[in-house]
């Protein structure tokens, strides 16, 4: 036998189910990654104000462009787990950044590998009506709910939550 082997310690199985290892377990089993979701919206007290209510709440990261060029830019640099789209950006409507962003995604030469891999989940947020914002369905894009302007702070932020603690919403097919 090689002396390496002989010199190994065998730990009883007991050793693993200490409490101090199923504290561990249950920390990794609790720990969830902090969500990154791209706001793209033209009004900037709106942004900031919604922003930095979701970091409190829900401790994501988030970017926010103000134009759909900015969030092409980001988009080329970043995945994202989310993305809450105004659907009345000044330059494009929300369906036009959907599909220039669909565009510029599939001729990005050094993209972030999860865009060919997973849909983004899109929430539309507006004040049109819902049957006003239909986006087309794209190859990296993933339309999963509307939420209205037309309503109370609280009311607005807790639809955007219900989207967040929603792990389905996560849950996309691959491209």
């Amino acid at each position: 036998m090689n002396a390496a082997v002989e010199n190994v310690t065998i730990l009883p199985i007991s050793r693993f189910n200490s409490p101090n290892l199923n504290t561990i377990k249950s920390a990794f089993k609790s720990y969830k990654k902090s969500k990154r979701i791209l706001m793209i919206e033209d009004d900037p007290d709106m942004s900031s104000l919604i922003s930095r209510s979701l970091k409190q709440k829900y401790s994501c990261t988030i970017d926010i462009a103000q134009d759909p060029f900015e969030a092409m830019n980001f988009m080329t640099e970043k995945f994202y787990d989310l993305i809450i789209l105004d659907w009345q950006l000044p330059a494009l409507n929300g369906a036009e950044t959907l599909v220039q962003a669909e565009k510029g995604l599939r001729l990005e030469p050094a993209l972030p590998i999860q865009w060919d891999r997973q849909r983004v989940p899109v929430v539309i947020f507006s004040s049109s009506k819902k049957n006003e914002c239909t986006p087309r369905k794209t190859k990296h894009f993933n339309y999963v709910g509307f939420v209205s302007k037309a309503q109370p702070l609280g009311s607005i932020l807790e639809s955007f939550g219900s989207y967040m603690e929603d792990e389905t919403t996560y849950r996309f097919g691959t491209a």
